[in-house]
């Protein structure tokens, strides 16, 4: 029997009548599922032998409020959750409609760890509760913030407000982890109030942030967001009996980018561009995701020379990324040659993207239906050098550290979280593979011939910093074995398809032929539409399953985008797996958890 027919069995024969309707949309199955019973449902798809659904992916909230395509008296609100079955490799999505906001389906929480944080993210930026969730709370937001930005009637703009703060009383007081600069700080936010805060006050607010007691004797401890050892604009509101970690929390929300609800404003393309600034030390995966995820939409799949090259720069963004994420893990652990020789190497990437795309970040290289042009004289002979001088630097790398018993003392047996405990809070890439889970989408649901590539994918047991440490680096060298075999496989041809209405004609026909004018106008002034429907794609970036769910509603722009961001879902087990440790490994535990906060925050 197929995976997709056993599971409706099962959970027809669990639960009469839960499924309300099925939809099959480009390869995706989709469950309609009675709210009442979602909790249920999941827990079923969870426990059962012959299903295994323990991971789940994402919930993606869809407002349909004045949306062309949607039934007028069907709901305004849905939940799309995107969960897998690792043991038989299938993936599914449940569909729930929502009438009411306040009146949300029961947590999944307590089937999926992670579950709690997803939905703290659904209702920090659509508003729909989830009944026995008792962890809702602001996320990105300031928390007086009024209303909830991802839905379509909300307005755009904000206004500053004073917040006053009786600084020698805080002081009196001796608060922990607050340094006194000013007599006030301004936060934005629809309010028009302006607030007196006393300490009480303050303290309800931090203690609230925290979830915890402030028992007699520990000390507080803000730690961000202007620190080097966060990794950017992250805070962590730390609870310490003495230097070991009692309690901690993740403070985001600093970097507002506002790229899911910009798309809704952007042509398909024009969209691009914001991918390339989320996870900004490897924007050609997120490209790659974007575009993948377009594609299906439009039903069109890129040539194959597009298809090679697409990997091939995919593994040298991989490198890259790696690099700087081991250059920073050994900074924060005071081996500062380890950082000089890692960026040495990355430049050289760099240049390479600088020779295809012009440059040397943000290259939004990769283009729906192809690519933005074909590779450049003597771009081959360069990436040949560095397949042949990189593996010594590998193996330079690992000579400093893996011997260091600095390194050793301060990695190995530390951080440690087991298989079960990673794949529930929804861990992916080597944060998940390091404790035993071999996960990795380019294996697990290739794409872009991924499946005709001969690798190998680092599974380490550990569960420590250490074997997230080997894992990337080994990493690094099968990322080498697969550029190597796409530049032996390159084939000659089209970069792009030949469809005039998704990707504009050559320059060399804009000069003799109207058509090709037309279409080249009307595409840059009005963009292509893809059918109705929606998908839901994962690439494998360099932190983990990077996913792009879109929905179109059959005009040039997205009735939604949203992203799956690895660097998000792995900071939730942050305090689970940092609870126990002494401070100074918690500095470590945050570099092996490789975050990037321009992917984190929204």
């Amino acid at each position: 029997m197929k995976q997709d027919q056993l599971v409706i069995q099962k959970i027809e024969a669990a639960f009469p009548k839960a499924i309300q309707g099925t939809d099959d949309h480009r390869g995706e199955q989709t469950l309609i599922i009675d709210s009442r019973k979602l909790q249920k449902v999941c827990q079923l798809l969870h426990d059962d032998p012959d299903l295994q659904y323990t991971f789940i992916s994402d919930i993606v909230a869809d407002d349909y409020l004045n949306d062309p395509s949607a039934d007028p008296d069907a709901p305004r609100f849905a939940l799309n959750y995107h969960i897998y079955s690792l043991t038989t490799k299938h993936r599914l999505r449940l569909r729930v409609a929502v009438a009411d906001p306040d009146k949300g389906p029961r947590t999944v929480g307590k089937v999926w760890k992670v579950g709690t944080w997803l939905e703290m993210e659904v209702w920090d930026l659509m508003g729909i509760v989830f009944a026995g969730n008792n962890s809702l709370r602001r996320l990105f937001m300031p928390e007086d913030w009024q209303g909830h930005p991802l839905r379509k009637d909300f307005p755009l703009g904000y206004e500053e407000v004073q917040f006053s703060f009786n600084w020698k009383e805080i002081n009196d007081q001796k608060l922990h982890g607050l340094r006194v600069t000013d007599d006030t700080y301004t936060i934005r936010s629809h309010s028009d109030s302006v607030q007196e805060l006393t300490v009480e006050e303050l303290r309800a607010k931090v203690g609230t942030r925290m979830e915890i007691e402030d028992p007699e004797g520990n000390m507080l401890l803000s730690m961000g967001p202007q620190h080097p050892s966060t990794h950017g604009v992250l805070r962590l509101l730390v609870e310490l009996d003495g230097e070991t970690v009692v309690n901690l929390a993740p403070d985001i929300g600093f970097l507002h980018t506002g790229v899911e609800k910009t798309m809704e404003s952007k042509r398909y393309l024009q969209g691009l561009v914001l991918t390339d600034r989320m996870d900004y030390l490897s924007p050609t995966t997120n490209n790659l995701g974007y575009i993948l995820a377009v594609e299906k939409l439009l039903d069109i799949e890129a040539p194959p020379r597009a298809q090679v090259i697409r990997v091939m720069l995919s593994e040298l963004s991989r490198i890259a990324s790696h690099l700087v994420w081991l250059g920073t893990h050994a900074l924060d652990m005071a081996a500062m040659n380890v950082f000089i020789y890692a960026f040495r190497e990355r430049e050289y990437i760099l240049d390479l993207f600088e020779m295809v795309a012009g440059q040397r970040m943000m290259t939004s290289y990769i283009r729906p239906g192809g690519l933005w042009r074909d590779l450049p004289d003597g771009f081959i002979p360069a990436v040949k050098h560095f397949l042949d001088f990189f593996p010594a630097k590998i193996a330079d790398y690992d000579a400093l550290l893996k011997n260091n018993p600095i390194f050793l003392n301060r990695t190995v047996g530390v951080g440690v979280i087991s298989a079960e405990d990673a794949t529930s809070w929804g861990l992916t890439g080597a944060n998940l593979r390091a404790s035993g889970v071999d996960f990795d989408v380019r294996k697990m649901w290739p794409y872009c011939g991924y499946e005709t590539y001969d690798f190998d994918v680092p599974v380490r047991t550990e569960g420590d910093i250490y074997a997230r440490y080997r894992c990337r680096v080994e990493e690094m060298e099968q990322s080498l074995r697969i550029i190597e075999q796409a530049m032996a496989k390159l084939p000659d041809g089209p970069i792009n398809i030949d469809d005039r209405k998704i990707v504009p004609p050559p320059r060399s026909e804009l000069g003799g032929s109207m058509e090709a004018v037309i279409h080249h106008f009307k595409l840059w002034t009005e963009g292509f539409k893809p059918p109705i429907g929606s998908v839901y794609q994962s690439v494998e970036s360099p932190r983990g399953e990077f996913a792009c769910y879109l929905r179109s509603d059959g005009t040039a722009k997205p009735a939604r985008a949203h992203f799956r961001t690895p660097s998000f879902v792995n900071l939730a087990s942050l305090p689970v797996v940092g609870k126990g440790v002494f401070m100074a490994d918690l500095v470590a535990l945050i570099g092996s958890a490789d975050i990037v906060l321009g992917e984190i925050d929204r």
